[in-house]
C-alpha cells in the first residue's frame, strides 16, 4: 500500500465528516438558542423570572443532536484518533477536541442527572463554555488539516 493510501484509509468519509459537520453544527445552533432563550429573553412572574417555553425545546434538540454525534465522534477513536496520534499529526488541537467532548459529556451528563440546584449554574456555565471553546477548536484543526494536506499536495 501507498503511503498516500495509507493517509485516505485514516481520514474519516466524506460521509462521516458531514454527519460530523451537520451534528455538531446542530450542536451549537441548539446550544446558543437555549443560551439565547435562558439568558436573552427572561420574563418575570409572580414568583420571580420564569424560563420561556422554547428553552425546553432548544434542550430537547441538544439532547437529540448529541446522540448522532457521540456516535459519529465515537468512530473517530477507532482509527482516526489513534491513527494520527501515533504519526504525530496535530496532536495539540485533537487531543484539545478529545478532551472538551469527554468534558461536555461529564457535564452535559451531569446537568441532566447529578447536579443540585445549587451546582447548575456553574456547570452550566462551564458546559456552553468548553462548547464555544470545543467549536472554535474543531475550526483550527480542520484548517491545520487542510493545510497540511494542501502542502503535501503540493510537494508531490
Amino acid at each position: 500500500m501507498r503511503r498516500h493510501d495509507s493517509w485516505l484509509r485514516h481520514r474519516p468519509s466524506h460521509q462521516h465528516q458531514r454527519w460530523l459537520y451537520l451534528s455538531g453544527a446542530l450542536l451549537l445552533l441548539s446550544g446558543a438558542g437555549w443560551l439565547l432563550s435562558h439568558y436573552g429573553q427572561r420574563a418575570s412572574g409572580a414568583f420571580g423570572d420564569m424560563p420561556r417555553p422554547a428553552e425546553v425545546w432548544w434542550l430537547r434538540l441538544h439532547g437529540a443532536a448529541v446522540i448522532g454525534f457521540l456516535l459519529a465522534f465515537g468512530a473517530l477513536l477507532t482509527i482516526h484518533v489513534p491513527h494520527n496520534w501515533r504519526r504525530n499529526l496535530h496532536r495539540p488541537s485533537g487531543l484539545f477536541l478529545v478532551l472538551c467532548v469527554g468534558l461536555l459529556a461529564l457535564s452535559g451528563y451531569g446537568l441532566y442527572y447529578l447536579v443540585s440546584d445549587s451546582g447548575r449554574a456553574w456547570i452550566s456555565v462551564l458546559h456552553w463554555a468548553v462548547g464555544l471553546l470545543a467549536a472554535a477548536g474543531l475550526g483550527v484543526h480542520i484548517v491545520l488539516a487542510k493545510r497540511r494536506e494542501k502542502a503535501r499536495r503540493t510537494a508531490s
